[in-house]
């Protein structure tokens, strides 16, 4: 029996390992994100006021013209010069925690702190030498609240409308309507969630707020014209995306992964963390727990760095047969 708490042991010393690792690259991928999403904004900025001012000092010079100037410039290689050193920098932290994964339970680990339990009936009960193997298999699919919230023993905790952890599994309490939606496992949603991804499809779409969408990303309007909030695929992916992230409960607050512990947890129906949020809202819409003004950021975000509902991680994962990924 002494075999087991050795395992357990080590088993914790593995995932924690493997936590602090993860947290790692997290962090770096944030920080390059945020460091190269800023050169972007400087080198668009920058780009935009010297053709201004070259077209102006030249009367008779086309925008082709101003182009081929800037190009001469260093306004943008030389932030993609920044911006690739930054690259460079996170691949190699990258590398170095790939390292540390594969340490703990990389293929040449196998299981390694398992390896002593004798399993019952098993290999080393039969005549012969033969090996105890352990299969690793896939733990049901949860929300990212629910995988945020495991206590040590590995139980899962619900998620609370406050964001505390009770126990029990679902989405904090929150009921849904009979029956599972065209996503399979995913059940319909309640009527006021539909309500609100309508509202904030709408909102989306309105034209007054076209010039502040457009301000955000260069052609962003263009994509957005795929949105309708009549459309039950998008309907039906924004709300898989929300059950996946909050199981539906808009006042969800993550108090557990490395944003909570930076001082930024994820909030609100599609789990946007307040940077991410900010730069994401509309006028008028900047609250970031109130369920349109949330959605609104979460599906702009999703646009702005997917391209797309469908090209959001989960949806694309669970589109193709895979489980959710978390954005």
């Amino acid at each position: 029996m002494s075999a087991y708490p050795k395992a357990g042991t080590g088993l914790k010393e593995a995932l924690n390992a493997c936590a602090d690792a993860l947290d790692r690259a997290a962090s770096t991928l944030e920080d390059a994100y945020s460091k190269i999403g800023a050169l972007y904004d400087d080198a668009v900025s920058r780009s935009n006021t010297y053709k201004q001012r070259y077209l102006q000092l030249n009367p008779d010079a086309k925008e082709s013209d101003a182009e081929t100037a800037l190009a001469a410039t260093t306004i943008v290689s030389g932030n993609v010069t920044r911006a690739q050193e930054i690259v460079a920098k996170a691949d190699s932290v990258l590398g170095e925690v790939k390292k540390a994964l594969d340490g703990q339970v990389g293929s040449d680990k196998e299981f390694g702190f398992f390896g002593a339990i004798r399993g019952a009936g098993g290999a080393d009960f039969e005549p012969g030498t033969k090996k105890v193997e352990w299969i690793r298999t896939s733990a049901k699919d949860r929300t990212a609240l629910q995988a945020a919230a495991t206590d040590e023993s590995g139980v899962t905790m619900g998620v609370s409308g406050s964001g505390s952890v009770a126990g029990g599994g679902g989405g904090g309490g929150y009921a849904y309507a009979g029956g599972t939606s065209s996503a399979g496992s995913v059940p319909l949603p309640r009527a006021d969630i539909v309500a609100y991804i309508k509202e904030a499809i709408r909102v989306i779409r309105s034209p007054e707020m076209s010039s502040a969408i457009e301000a955000k990303q260069r052609g962003l309007l263009n994509k957005l014209k795929d949105l309708d909030p009549d459309d039950p695929r998008d309907i039906q992916r924004i709300w898989t995306i929300i059950y996946h992230e909050s199981g539906g409960n808009p006042s969800a607050i993550n108090n557990w992964d490395i944003n909570a512990r930076n001082g930024i947890p994820s909030q609100g129906l599609m789990q946007t963390i307040p940077p991410t949020f900010q730069s994401n809202a509309l006028p008028g819409h900047g609250k970031i727990l109130e369920p349109v003004d949330n959605i609104i950021a979460g599906v702009l975000y999703t646009y702005r760095r997917y391209g797309s509902l469908a090209g959001h991680p989960g949806i694309s994962s669970l589109e193709s047969g895979g489980g959710y990924r978390p954005y």
